[in-house]
């Protein structure tokens, strides 16, 4: 395997790196600046970690989820514990999930099935990331999969209520089992339902929804709107 040593940005002098070791650093013996060496080096003329996680994310904001998928393998048969490649691999076996709207390959959908399909991308994916991000971004991570967790926790536990449809939120969305929408039954849930107030709404809530979702469903104007009412409600409950 030829290496080629990258040249110092502070001083242009060569960078010494140990060529067993791509994950470790490397110093200028110059300036003695360090450098982390597979970001530094180019192997046998191919790109390094960084470049093919930029060009990863660059996939994923074009919506080319398979080829940002290859690219973050490439990734992993580099560096194995590179919990940026992880997470992109989550989020893409994420919206992939979705895509085919949480269907087993016998065709079969429902809570218990999305629940098993994300617990199978979360293991398979998402904890490694975790496993491997430093402290600070591994909470990061978490809290990104709480809706998840929560989701699959319900579902197994039998309290998800199938019948208690979110009739605007499930229009706006489009689906009835998105994130969005479980977060929205769990406010109503958890919070108003046990407040008199809060009861009080949810009945004229489902009194006068069934008419506005189908109001909704035929102004897309106006959905649009309503969703980014809610995306704001969500970010504070």
């Amino acid at each position: 395997m030829a290496m080629q040593p990258a040249v110092c940005s502070n001083c242009g002098g060569s960078i010494k790196v140990d060529d067993i070791d791509l994950n470790g650093f490397g110093k200028c013996e110059f300036c003695y600046a360090s450098y982390k060496v597979i970001d530094v080096i180019t192997i046998d003329g191919l790109p390094t970690v960084k470049s093919l996680l930029t060009s990863a994310s660059i996939a994923i904001d074009n919506g080319n989820h398979e080829k940002a998928v290859k690219l973050y393998n490439d990734v992993i048969n580099i560096k194995p514990n590179c919990h940026e490649a992880w997470w992109g691999l989550y989020l893409c076996n994420s919206y992939f999930d979705a895509f085919y709207q949480y269907k087993d390959k016998y065709g079969n959908s429902g809570p218990l099935t999305k629940a098993s399909i994300m617990q199978t991308t979360i293991n398979k994916y998402a904890r490694r990331a975790i496993e491997y991000a430093p402290q600070e971004i591994s909470i990061i991570y978490l809290k990104n999969i709480e809706n998840e967790v929560e989701f699959i926790n319900a579902a197994r536990s039998g309290s998800f209520d199938q019948n208690s449809g979110c009739y605007i939120a499930t229009a706006v969305y489009g689906s009835y089992d998105c994130n969005e929408v479980f977060a929205l039954r769990k406010f109503r849930d958890e919070y108003l339902n046990k407040t008199f107030l809060g009861r009080i709404f949810i009945k004229v809530y489902y009194a006068i929804s069934p008419v506005l979702a189908k109001y909704l469903s035929y102004s897309h104007f106006i959905s649009i709107l309503v969703r980014k009412i809610l995306n704001s409600l969500i970010k504070h409950i």
